[in-house]
């Protein structure tokens, strides 16, 4: 639900021109088989690959869904198994037929500093889920957003993203956490593969689609 605007290849941020990670794209939008090179030459650098972290696994435990939000993570993905979740305006009206108090929400981007881009990005919040005082962003293909071109992927960074869950529904606060983690792994990711962090990767830029949930 995130929209991107301008030419393939190329990303404008003020009078700043950056060049899209094209390589590997064309192996699908969030490929988690085979693995990663441990080291890669780019530019005449070659940065070796942090070995996997054995506990990688436990960072799954504090992504799962919460007892409140159980229940509607099982909807939306009910409705997105019915084709009712590619567009946040009609998952909302979805979820508020199932009796949820569910909004749209629609953010507009900036790119007023390079090192600060905000993303457009369309979702939906939830308000009083079962008693819950805190609002929950819905998201029905979270992981995509952290998606990367093969050749930009280590070994470790693969088996983290395949830990990121496909539906999120989370407080503002939990997708918070997550998007600084991920991110870090991410910007590793991308260095250790000779490559630099294309501004609109780092935790900044990918957390700002979620901006107006902030509380």
């Amino acid at each position: 639900m995130t929209r991107l605007h301008g030419p393939p290849g190329s990303f404008a941020a003020g009078s700043l021109l950056f060049a899209v990670e094209i390589p590997g794209l064309d192996d699908g939008p969030c490929d988690l088989s085979g693995a990663a090179s441990a080291s890669r030459h780019r530019g005449g650098r070659t940065k070796a690959c942090r070995p996997d972290a054995a506990d990688v696994e436990e960072l799954a435990q504090t992504w799962q869904a919460s007892a409140a939000s159980a229940r509607l993570l099982n909807d939306v993905r009910l409705l997105k198994r019915q084709g009712q979740a590619s567009d946040a305006g009609i998952l909302a009206q979805r979820l508020r037929d199932l009796g949820y108090d569910a909004s749209r929400v629609a953010q507009n981007a900036s790119n007023a500093t390079p090192s600060s881009l905000r993303l457009a990005h369309d979702f939906v919040i939830v308000n009083g889920c079962f008693g819950s005082v805190t609002a929950l962003v819905v998201e029905p293909n979270f992981r995509e957003h952290f998606c990367i071109g093969s050749v930009y992927a280590t070994e470790r960074y693969r088996q983290l993203l395949a830990l990121v869950p496909e539906e999120l529904v989370a407080p503002y606060s939990k997708i918070q956490e997550m998007v600084k983690l991920i991110c870090a792994e991410m910007k590793f990711s991308f260095e250790a593969t000779g490559n630099s962090l294309p501004p609109w990767r780092s935790a900044a830029s990918v957390l700002s689609r979620w901006a107006a949930a902030r509380p």
